[in-house]
């Protein structure tokens, strides 16, 4: 019994600091076809939690992709990504998708033009 007490409680400890990406701002700058992508998620220590990986799809087709191994600051993460191989037009739907390296992830669509 001593030993299910202990563990439920590690894990509730993980699951207390560990959390997905609370929000996510984007945006398109359709003459640079540039997309910007602003992820608030507040942590402790950049260099052990942090935003891991951001992928972007056009409707189901991953188009661009970065991968982290620290987040630039406590409060959040940006990128900017390039999509002049494939600038939006109108009706295109982008999907983003960021995970955390401790736990979950947060997807946001932008459908273009808004």
């Amino acid at each position: 019994m001593k030993k299910r007490v202990f563990f439920f409680l590690l894990f509730l400890s993980f699951l207390l600091n560990a959390h997905p990406p609370k929000s996510m701002d984007l945006g398109y700058d359709a003459e640079k076809a540039t997309l910007t992508v602003k992820i608030w998620h507040k942590v402790g220590n950049p260099e052990n939690h942090f935003i891991d990986k951001i992928t972007v799809f056009l409707g189901n087709e991953q188009i661009a992709e970065k991968v982290y191994t620290q987040q630039q600051s406590e409060a959040y993460q940006e990128e900017i990504f390039d999509l002049s191989a494939k600038p939006l037009k109108k009706g295109d739907l982008v999907k983003v998708r960021a995970s955390c390296n401790k736990f979950g992830r947060k997807t946001v669509k932008l459908e273009w033009p808004e």
